[in-house]
């Protein structure tokens, strides 16, 4: 039985197949978070953002999308990629309140600063997009996806890169270092990184990934090369959107902020 969705090359079929290690992924997830508002006395509980992580952590690592993500569809695979930093990234951020980050780093020590320096734009643009670059190397797909451990790996790696590119965003006020023009610019220059694979896929002649051009078809006349351009554009397109619409909020907020500021 697999724990973890993997490329098994065997044929594409629509019968369900249980995961055990990514609903244990999911308790333990659920317990640690219970466990630290408990032990901190949260005064309240970022339900929504909470709820958030888990579902789309449930539906982008379990069965269907997981195992067609593994071993079946490079646009799929793709999917699961933006899921994990566009959306479970800043989720994850926002399930613990300011004063649990302080909690865990507190001012002054080297946690905190840590945390810190992470918030600049340059460690955390550098982070996001060098495991976003490296994680879709044509060689460390196709050597890591084939095995349990390694498409483990490329989803821990996913979540760590979301997390890096959200944070200089979405830390709290004790750790941000950014401005709102600063954050305009760092959600500029992290829409750059993705574009790298992306376009390698858009403007290959030949599916780049031996793994997605040799797996069984799930549908016949959807090509491997269909599916690696299908993923380059919707990393792309897909993938800049809810960067541009960050960008827009942050601006919104930042110029009302202002006209309050002068108002009053």
């Amino acid at each position: 039985m697999q724990w973890w969705c993997s490329a098994t090359g065997f044929p594409w079929t629509w019968a369900w197949q249980w995961y055990p290690g990514v609903h244990l992924l999911l308790v333990l997830f659920a317990i640690g978070w219970w466990q630290l508002g408990r032990r901190q006395r949260w005064s309240a509980r970022p339900w929504r953002w909470f709820a958030l992580a888990w579902i789309t952590l449930l539906i982008t690592l379990d069965w269907p999308i997981g195992k067609l993500g593994a071993g079946y569809l490079a646009s799929v695979h793709t999917g699961q990629f933006l899921l994990l930093t566009l959306a479970v990234g800043p989720s994850l951020i926002k399930c613990i309140p300011p004063g649990g980050w302080l909690a865990l780093a507190p001012v002054g020590t080297r946690r905190w600063r840590l945390l810190r320096t992470l918030a600049r734009p340059l460690p955390g643009l550098l982070c996001y997009t060098g495991l976003v670059i490296t994680t879709h190397f044509p060689a460390v797909v196709d050597g890591a996806m084939t095995s349990q451990l390694g498409s483990l790996s490329i989803d821990l790696t996913w979540l760590a890169a979301g997390f890096f590119l959200w944070w200089p965003i979405a830390a709290p006020r004790a750790f941000a270092a950014l401005g709102v023009w600063g954050t305009i610019g760092y959600i500029f220059a992290a829409t750059v990184g993705p574009t790298i694979p992306a376009m390698m896929m858009v403007f290959s002649d030949w599916p780049i990934y031996q793994l997605y051009e040799l797996a069984p078809r799930v549908w016949l006349h959807f090509t491997a090369n269909q599916d690696l351009k299908l993923a380059g554009l919707t990393m792309k397109l897909i993938g800049d959107v809810p960067l541009w619409i960050t960008a827009m909020v942050v601006f919104f907020r930042g110029t009302n902020a202002q006209g309050e500021m002068v108002n009053a």
